[in-house]
C-alpha cells in the first residue's frame, strides 16, 4: 500500500500567517512566539493530507510555552550546545499533538481512543 501525501496550502495563506505572527511576535518582544509557532503548525496540518485524510494539530501556545522557555534557558546556559536536543524536543511536541482529523472527537477536540480488543 503506497501512501499519498498532499499539501494544499497556498503561498498567500502562508504569507498572511507569516506577516501577522511575525508582527505580533516583534511587538511582544518574542513572547508571542509559542502561539505563532502553534499557529504555523496548525496551518501546516490543516493543509496536509495523507491518503485523503486531513491532519489536525491540537497543540496550543500555552502548552508550548513551558517547552519553549526550557529550550531557551538550556540553549543559553550551554552556549548553544543544547540546540540538537532542543530541535528533537520541539519535533516530539509537534508529533505528539498531530492527529488525523477523522479520528478526533468533534465535541472535545481530543483524539479518539481506539479499542483494539
Amino acid at each position: 500500500m503506497s501512501k499519498t501525501f498532499e499539501f494544499r496550502g497556498t503561498g498567500f495563506g502562508y504569507l498572511w500567517l507569516l506577516i501577522w505572527t511575525s508582527f505580533v511576535s516583534v511587538i511582544t518582544l518574542g513572547l508571542y512566539f509559542p502561539w505563532a509557532y502553534s499557529a504555523l503548525q496548525r496551518w501546516i496540518a490543516d493543509n496536509t493530507y495523507v491518503n485523503d485524510r486531513q491532519l489536525v494539530f491540537t497543540g496550543s501556545g500555552i502548552q508550548f510555552l513551558g517547552h519553549w522557555l526550557l529550550i531557551m534557558i538550556l540553549t543559553f546556559i550551554t552556549l548553544g550546545l543544547y540546540a540538537p536536543w532542543a530541535y528533537c524536543q520541539l519535533k516530539r511536541w509537534e508529533t505528539e499533538n498531530t492527529y488525523f482529523a477523522d479520528e478526533m472527537i468533534s465535541q472535545s477536540n481530543t483524539p479518539a481512543t481506539i479499542n483494539n480488543c
